[in-house]
């Protein structure tokens, strides 16, 4: 249809808007639900075809990979925030509990806070001054 043809409706109510002679609405709806129909199944033919001839991803473990040795600990995270929390339990318990570091060498650990006031009591113990400052020092 072009867009000088434009036909003037009649003054009898008949006819105008658009050209009968044109596409039929009942053939444009045939040809587009044929169109629809030939899309879906060109889509179909074309997974199938895919399967058929890509041939499948390799498994990720694939015989190099499992002969590979595994690097040293920690190897992988799986669960970061897990193991952080755990990790923060662990030194929250050991901060706040009595325990051994050396129990042959006599040295334990006590909590943070009595700790604190220990140290509060008796002061810092006195640092030996390195050897190289003491032979200088008459």
């Amino acid at each position: 249809m072009s867009a000088a043809h434009h036909p003037s409706p009649k003054k009898n109510g008949h006819g105008g808007g658009y050209e009968k002679q044109d596409v039929g609405f009942r053939f444009a709806m045939v040809f587009v639900s044929a169109l629809i129909a030939a899309v879906i199944v060109v889509l179909i033919f074309l997974v199938w075809f895919y399967r058929v001839m890509v041939p499948p991803a390799p498994s990720a473990q694939t015989p190099v990979a499992q002969q590979r040795p595994q690097p040293p600990a920690p190897v992988l995270q799986a669960n970061p925030a897990a193991d952080m929390q755990k990790f923060r339990e662990r030194e929250e318990q050991k901060a706040s509990t009595y325990g051994w570091v050396d129990e042959k060498g006599g040295i334990a650990h006590v909590p943070v806070e009595r700790a604190m006031e220990m140290v509060a009591e008796r002061g810092l113990p006195q640092w030996q001054p390195p050897k190289a400052t003491q032979e200088k020092k008459p």
